[in-house]
């Protein structure tokens, strides 16, 4: 009997004990809601776990609470800091350009176009210069008018004691009028320019010999020949 009732005295102790410990543990947390300088930062309630009797309390618990540095957290809710001495951050998105495939393609398509172009101007360019140059060989011939076949002689004008130099021939002025501008082509393919600016008896003998002006040093060694000779 007394054993039991000893039994009984410590489990009514021990209930008393947790008792009490629970309250000194709701009394020390209101009095810690109750200060505003004691940080709660550490200490999250989901307010959906609390019962029906402390819903009074809920005010407490949705209250800001304030942190050195102008920091602030509301209890219970998550991410719920907030600094204001931060700025809004926002993250820096690098602008990636877009590539216009139509602006490319149409960049592709003038550039063969100016290529193509620049073909065609060359070509034409070349062709104009080819006509250039047939039309002045064809100007050239049609021009030029063979006289004949003439006997080819030399003097030399200072040993007479003329003072007309060696750019002129002789000719039988009847046959090819002076001034006229000859070319002569010798049956040995040396070829002479000279203009008619004399004549002589020799031209009375034979109208078809001409006498080219050249300093007796220079005088070919065949002598006299034949020739061709064109007025151009």
């Amino acid at each position: 009997m007394i054993k039991q009732f000893k039994l009984d005295a410590l489990f009514f102790m021990g209930l008393i004990l947790v008792g009490f410990m629970g309250y000194t543990a709701t009394v020390q947390a209101d009095a810690q809601n109750n200060d505003p300088s004691t940080s709660n930062a550490g200490d999250f309630v989901n307010l959906s776990n609390l019962s029906d009797s402390s819903k009074d309390k809920q005010d407490n618990f949705n209250r800001k609470v304030s942190l050195p540095g102008s920091k602030e957290f509301i209890p219970g809710i998550e991410n719920s800091e907030r600094d204001y001495e931060m700025g809004e951050v926002a993250a820096a998105k690098q602008a990636q350009p877009e590539v216009d495939a139509v602006a490319l393609e149409n960049e592709a398509i003038k550039a063969e176009q100016e290529q193509a172009s620049a073909q065609v101007q060359q070509q034409a360019q070349t062709q104009a210069a080819a006509t250039t140059v047939a039309t002045t060989q064809a100007a050239q011939q049609s021009t030029a008018r063979t006289v004949g076949t003439f006997k080819i002689s030399f003097y030399d004008p200072a040993v007479l004691g003329s003072n007309m130099g060696y750019s002129g021939v002789a000719t039988n002025l009847g046959v090819i009028p002076r001034g006229s501008r000859l070319k002569i082509t010798t049956a040995q393919g040396d070829v002479w320019y000279r203009t008619v600016n004399d004549t002589g008896t020799f031209a009375y003998d034979n109208p078809y010999q001409i006498d080219v002006a050249m300093p007796n040093s220079m005088i070919p060694s065949y002598g006299i020949t034949s020739a061709t000779v064109e007025i151009v």
